[in-house]
């Protein structure tokens, strides 16, 4: 007979960019969940999304969301199918004007909606940092952003190359500032003055693949003007059920918020993400440039750490030693190669000091 879950060598050195690793206690209240949700009799993979089992759930998610991230009263939380991808394509659908939007270029996820914003109407690119390699981030008081954009679009954390703005830009007053949050959600203290909408796909720090969760000024949402099923304001007056929401990521969701509130809320997920982070960049440090950091000191992700070696063959041991003590994930975007440490809220501490271990011996092995 296979083992149960509960029964299996559980790994603590997940460190995959998304799907990401859960904690231990969400991982057992969902497997409870599945069995029957809250009592019910029924499991959350069976209920209706408009029986009042669900109607619980949206509306304890609802309240855990705005309490953990403090979302203030004028904004509306939304819970979506589909990823951060998706929004790409509803973000300009729904807000694009006569004047072009202000585009910030930081990595690969930014350049995917580029591509898609520039079908819906024109656009302005206010940074790009392809010529760098996306190594680094503008200050954001050098940003030029027109007066009359129809929004700016930028994304927090660049979980491919590993850069982050520790201070986002601000719009000049009258233009939306919409915000790819999809690895740093939940980790980082927002100022709500600068942020007109907030989105993020939740399989990295608050859940499981399929399911978004979009913030949304009230202001911003009455002006959605795409179609339905893909216009925002719909869904905000559906109460998130225009159609089928994604009722087993949004069970999870619920887990993680309540997960990160009994943790000591966002401002610790912050603390504790700045600690591991500058663990494992002081390890590559400390070889001397045997292993080194992509992203430049000033700019480096708490979220996603990523560094090259003096060669592929070097990272392919790295990745085969750290295979045997049972890491995983550490393997870089195909697009840039090298090695990548996702280490996201529910990153395991105690697996993050063996890594940086691993790291400062690679150097001393090798010799």
């Amino acid at each position: 007979m296979p083992m149960m879950a509960s029964q299996m060598e559980r790994s603590a050195g997940n460190y995959s960019a998304g799907p990401s690793r859960l904690p231990d206690r969400v991982r057992s209240l969902v497997a409870e969940d599945v069995l029957e949700l809250d009592g019910s009799g029924i499991g959350c993979l069976e209920h209706s999304h408009r029986g009042k089992a669900f109607d619980r759930v949206i509306a304890q998610t609802e309240t855990l969301a705005r309490s953990v991230l403090n979302v203030p009263s004028d904004y509306s939380v939304l819970f979506l199918q589909g990823g951060a991808t998706q929004q790409f394509g509803l973000i300009p659908m729904n807000f694009s004007g006569q004047t072009p939007s202000a585009q910030t270029n930081t990595g690969v996820w930014t350049t995917k909606a580029i591509r898609v914003a520039e079908q819906f109407g024109p656009i302005n690119i206010v940074f790009d940092g392809s010529q760098s390699q996306f190594r680094t981030l503008p200050k954001p008081k050098d940003l030029q952003i027109p007066a009359n954009a129809s929004f700016l679009h930028t994304c927090a954390n660049n979980t491919v190359m590993g850069t982050q703005w520790k201070e986002l830009p601000r719009a000049p007053e009258g233009v939306p500032h919409i915000c790819d949050m999809s690895s740093e959600i939940g980790s980082r203290v927002l100022d709500w003055d600068t942020l007109d909408m907030v989105y993020a796909g939740c399989q990295k720090n608050l859940g499981v693949a399929g399911t978004v969760l979009a913030i949304i000024k009230d202001d911003l949402l009455s002006q959605s003007n795409g179609p339905s099923p893909f216009n925002y304001q719909e869904h905000a007056s559906a109460g998130s059920r225009l159609n089928t929401p994604p009722t087993f990521g949004i069970v999870v969701l619920r887990r993680m918020l309540e997960w990160i509130q009994e943790q000591g809320g966002v401002q610790s997920m912050a603390r504790r993400a700045q600690q591991r982070a500058e663990l494992l960049y002081k390890a590559i440090e400390s070889t001397k440039g045997y292993w080194q950091a992509h992203a430049s000191t000033e700019c480096r992700s708490h979220m996603n750490i990523t560094w090259h070696g003096p060669s592929p063959e070097a990272e392919l041991e790295f990745l085969d030693r750290a295979d045997q003590l049972g890491f995983s994930g550490l393997k870089g975007h195909r697009s840039v190669g090298g090695l990548r440490a996702s280490v996201y809220n529910a990153a395991d501490d105690e697996a993050c000091t063996k890594l940086a271990e691993l790291i400062q011996s690679s150097p001393l092995d090798s010799k």
